[in-house]
């Protein structure tokens, strides 16, 4: 029997895109359940989520949070080896790419977004800075990457693709230009274009 696969997340939340991407991509029916943010502030009740915080997946019952987690699940599940590779040594390059993403750029990224489009007396300068300035040193290992190849494992998009691009696309909403990083550039433009990841719900950003 097909699986009940219902996604409980928020349409600004770049985790919660991940997950819909993927979705998206591997043609799975997924019922949206937007948690706004006024009434939950993007968290759960610990009866549905013990770690409260979107996104969470309910599928037949099996209860899951974490991007990465839902992602890599998903991919497991339904036919995704494309996007997560069952043969060890291009798996761990996706888990590499996906933990740099979770530990380093997501982290940057969502701050600089908080800072430019959600703080209500708006940004505050010397954090948009520093943010800024660390960003200046990681993206350039990821350019790097991105000249030997058309993604960012190779000539096929993962899941590492997929996480990164959410971030990416928290910098252009905060006006972070890519200046410089021309493989980078190039690697977004490429990925927007795919169907599945077009259409940005980050333009209904507040500010």
């Amino acid at each position: 029997m097909p699986v009940t696969l219902d996604l409980y997340g928020h349409p600004w939340s770049a985790p919660t895109r991940e997950v819909r991407i993927l979705c998206a991509e591997l043609a799975l029916d997924c019922r949206f359940i937007e948690v706004k943010q006024a009434e939950a502030g993007d968290y759960l009740p610990e009866a549905l989520n013990p770690a409260c915080k979107v996104p969470m997946i309910d599928a037949d019952g099996f209860i899951l949070g974490e991007a990465h987690a839902i992602v890599r699940y998903l991919a497991l599940t339904h036919g995704g080896q494309a996007w997560y590779p069952a043969d060890p040594q291009p798996r761990a390059r996706v888990d590499q790419w996906l933990d740099w993403q979770a530990l380093r750029l997501g982290r940057l990224a969502a701050q600089l977004v908080r800072e430019r489009r959600f703080r209500p007396d708006g940004p505050d300068p010397a954090t948009c800075a520093e943010t800024e300035r660390l960003l200046g040193l990681i993206l350039p290992e990821l350019d790097m990457e991105l000249k030997a190849a058309s993604y960012v494992c190779g000539a096929q998009p993962t899941l590492a693709d997929i996480a990164i691009f959410t971030s990416v696309e928290y910098l252009h909403a905060a006006g972070f230009a890519l200046d410089g990083l021309d493989a980078l550039a190039r690697w977004f433009e490429r990925c927007a274009a795919r169907p599945a990841w077009a259409g940005s719900s980050l333009a209904a950003l507040p500010g």
